[in-house]
């Protein structure tokens, strides 16, 4: 297959967090956005792994729990710290910034399913990421 080159230009803050998720997921920024382009389409070389969402019970009470913590925050070691508090700690996806388990790792939801994007959190705390307590 033949590949073309293409120049994009995105704000500061989506550059940083796309690079970010690059980083994380030890790729480039134009993996990460050929990724991101063909789950879009839906082309058969990349099938969208369908993930299943959170129960809206489930939800709500993550919402009630962590709102407050996740509203204070002042910045990303900060987060880390208030969402540790809870048994929580969040990790950069393809999807955004998800929720997982401290003692099992597994994924919860994402942040943006409790009114916080991870775009809403580089806007507030700048570039980076939280840290992955197995990476500590």
């Amino acid at each position: 297959m033949t590949k073309h080159a293409i120049t994009l230009q995105l704000s500061d803050d989506l550059f940083k967090a796309v690079h970010d998720l690059a980083t994380e997921q030890q790729g480039t920024v134009a993996e990460v956005v050929e990724h991101l382009v063909t789950e879009h389409l839906g082309s058969p070389k990349s099938p969208a792994r369908k993930l299943p969402r959170a129960g809206d019970k489930l939800i709500f009470a993550l919402q009630k729990l962590l709102f407050r913590d996740m509203a204070e925050a002042r910045d990303w070691a900060d987060l880390d710290d208030r969402m540790r508090k809870h048994g929580y700690y969040m990790k950069i996806t393809l999807g955004g910034l998800a929720l997982h388990t401290e003692t099992s790792g597994k994924r919860v939801c994402h942040t943006h399913d409790l009114g916080f994007s991870y775009g809403t959190f580089v806007r507030r705390f700048g570039p980076g990421k939280p840290k992955d307590p197995r990476e500590l």
